[in-house]
């Protein structure tokens, strides 16, 4: 996978944030589409009326943390402490999909295989990536038109998002093959090709990122996600912007959350 430190990371689709409580993340990888088959067989949400996110605490008990939970996302960074963290090593090679779906939530694209990242010294396995616009997470107050939450699942199911924030600009050259194969009705599946994600394979150690313990942006909200926020930012232009708002008909930000204390950390640039 590329960010734009390399080629342009490609503007991929939106989504929210989605796991099931107990994280059976296993086969549906998601952020959106796992939850959502959750909420498909629980109770409905969205992101608008009396289903939107003011009101996601109190739908179901299982989604009772989007309200009382003190870790929550999505948050603005508006001061960071510099912190001698270590490098994020990305392993994303021979990226495999399995499928992208448009579940009404999101347009997410599920990864068979291909991807990994360390945080820790413990590896995390890209399981999908989805995007949200307008972003979620803000910098020093600003909205981006777009944002994309890489989904990582470690094998003790502890979860790990790496969020990449998009700016206005030229084209960004990534995105054309997934626009091509992108489903624009909700209900609908595509399956792109190995091809259409090599764009995004990288092999590098990430060292410019800020830091912070988050959770999903979506129900049921699970807390003791591990937040990594790019400070590289990549570009997207306003007709591959706009044909990801027509297929998702909708916003599907969910509107900040309260720090209640935490700690932002940036890592030291040039540490290793």
């Amino acid at each position: 996978m590329k960010f734009t430190t390399m080629k342009p990371i490609g503007f991929l689709l939106l989504s929210a944030l989605i796991a099931l409580p107990a994280w059976t993340f296993a086969r549906d990888n998601n952020d959106s589409n796992s939850n959502d088959k959750a909420a498909d067989t629980h109770v409905k949400w969205s992101y608008q009326g009396a289903t939107g996110p003011a009101h996601w605490g109190d739908l179901s008990p299982e989604y009772t943390t989007c309200k009382m939970g003190k870790n929550q996302s999505p948050i603005n960074i508006s001061t960071a402490v510099a912190a001698k963290l270590k490098g994020i090593r990305f392993e994303y090679n021979m990226l495999v999909p399995e499928n992208m779906v448009n579940n009404g939530h999101t347009i997410q694209v599920n990864i068979r295989s291909g991807g990994k990242i360390t945080i820790d010294e413990k590896p995390f396995f890209l399981k999908q990536i989805n995007f949200h616009t307008p972003s979620e997470t803000r910098i020093d107050g600003v909205s981006y038109p777009l944002e994309a939450h890489f989904v990582h699942v470690s094998k003790d199911n502890e979860i790990a998002v790496v969020s990449l924030l998009y700016r206005p600009g030229p084209v960004n050259t990534a995105l054309d093959p997934l626009l091509k194969v992108m489903p624009f009705n909700i209900g609908e599946t595509t399956r792109p090709g190995v091809r259409d994600l090599e764009l995004f394979e990288r092999d590098k150690v990430v060292k410019n990122y800020f830091r912070y313990s988050g959770s999903l942006t979506t129900p049921p909200c699970t807390e003791g996600v591990r937040w990594i926020v790019l400070q590289t930012r990549s570009n997207v232009n306003r007709q591959q912007l706009e044909a990801f708002q027509y297929a998702l008909k909708h916003p599907n930000n969910r509107p900040l959350q309260r720090l209640n204390g935490r700690v932002v950390v940036k890592k030291i640039p040039f540490a290793k």
